[in-house]
């Protein structure tokens, strides 16, 4: 890419993940976007030449919480070698080829444990709340006015 292009896509990242504005994007139409695609083919790119993972860090945190943070971070698996932290926010973090493997070991290693739902308390029948008005009591005869009932 040509310096420009970078330059802009640059601000780009500054701007979309600025908190100011961020509040008021659409995450799914600004995944599906071409500008999108190219900030992370930017991105990508500059991870791999000097290492640095700040505007990968930058879209992740943006993306953090939906469904498109796992498919940015699927999408470059292929390219990149990186761990993420585990404390949040979760962020990109320069590893080697075996401190990856090593990390996709200990994850298929792990465990899954399901969440067990507690059984829920018998529910206490309600008592019916005698009402003290005068519409709903016995005192208004057939024929009267009203017939004693609401209408």
């Amino acid at each position: 890419m040509d310096e420009k292009r970078v330059a802009e896509l640059r601000k780009f990242i500054g701007t979309v993940t600025d908190p100011k504005i961020s509040a008021f994007i659409d995450l799914k139409k600004l995944y599906q976007s071409g500008i999108y695609n190219l900030a992370v083919q930017m991105a990508t790119e500059h991870a791999m030449k000097h290492g640095d993972f700040n505007y990968l860090n930058q879209l992740l945190a943006l993306f953090e919480g939906s469904v498109h943070a796992t498919d940015l971070i699927s999408s470059l698996r292929p390219k990149l070698n990186f761990l993420l932290t585990e404390t949040k926010p979760r962020k990109f973090k320069k590893a080697t080829p075996e401190q990856v493997a090593k990390a996709a070991r200990q994850a298929a290693s792990k465990a899954i444990t399901a969440k067990t739902i507690p059984a829920k308390p018998p529910s206490k029948v309600a008592k019916t709340e005698v009402s003290q008005d005068l519409m709903d009591s016995r005192l208004m005869l057939p024929g009267s006015y009203g017939h004693g009932k609401r209408r």
